[in-house]
C-alpha cells in the first residue's frame, strides 16, 4: 500500500530535481534519522546501516532527473530495505545462512511502525513501557518514587507528602523534575 506524498515533499521532489542542493540537504535531514534507525536494526551494525543509507541518497541524487511525483518517503525506504536485503542477502551467501521468512515479517513490521505509524498496540505499549522505566531509572531514587506513586499509582500530592514523610512542596518539587525529563527525553 503506497502512502500519499506530501504536499511538503512534492515541493522539495521537484527542486531536487531541478538540483537544488538545500531541497536535498533538507531532504536528507528530514529522513535520515528513521531510515538509519532502521537499516541498523535490520543490518545490526551502524557503520553498514550509515553506508547503506548515504549511498541510497547518493543514488537518489544521481538519478534526480529520473525522480516522479511519488512519494519520496517511500522511495527512500523501498531503497533502504532493498539495500538491508541484498545485504542480508550477500551475507547468508557469505555465512551459509538463510534469511528466514519471520525475518522479513520483521523487517516489514518495522517498516509499518515507522513509516505508515501502524504500530501494533501490544508492541507499542511494550516499547513505550521500556521507555519509561529507561526515563524513570535516570530519577534520583526519591523522585523515582515519588512519581511511580503520583502518576502510577494515581496518589495526590498530600497522600504521597503522608506516606514518605516528606512537606507536599517536596513532592511537587520531585514531580516537576521527573516531568521534566520526561519531556526532555520525549522531545525528539
Amino acid at each position: 500500500m503506497l502512502m500519499r506524498k506530501s504536499a511538503d515533499d512534492s515541493s522539495l521532489v521537484k527542486k531536487i530535481k531541478k538540483g537544488d542542493e538545500k531541497a536535498f540537504e533538507l531532504l536528507f535531514y528530514r529522513y535520515y534519522p528513521r531510515l538509519f534507525a532502521f537499516a541498523r536494526e535490520v543490518v545490526q551494525s551502524e557503520n553498514i546501516a550509515n553506508d547503506m543509507v548515504q549511498d541510497v541518497y547518493l543514488k537518489l541524487w544521481e538519478k534526480r532527473g529520473d525522480l516522479r511525483d511519488i512519494s519520496v518517503k517511500n522511495l527512500l525506504y523501498t531503497m533502504v530495505r532493498n539495500q538491508c536485503l541484498n545485504y542480508l542477502r550477500d551475507r547468508r551467501v557469505i555465512n551459509n545462512k538463510k534469511v528466514t521468512l519471520s525475518d522479513m515479517n520483521q523487517i516489514e513490521e518495522l517498516y509499518n511502525i515507522d513509516f505508515q505509524s501502524k504500530i501494533p498496540d501490544k508492541l507499542l505499549e511494550q516499547q513505550l513501557n521500556e521507555e519509561i522505566q529507561q526515563v524513570m531509572n535516570k530519577l534520583p531514587e526519591k523522585a523515582r518514587e515519588v512519581f511511580r506513586l503520583s502518576r502510577i499509582k494515581g496518589l495526590q500530592n498530600k497522600e504521597i507528602a503522608e506516606e514518605l514523610n516528606v512537606s507536599q512542596k517536596n513532592v511537587e518539587k520531585h514531580i516537576s523534575k521527573a516531568l521534566q525529563l520526561f519531556r526532555k527525553y520525549f522531545q525528539m
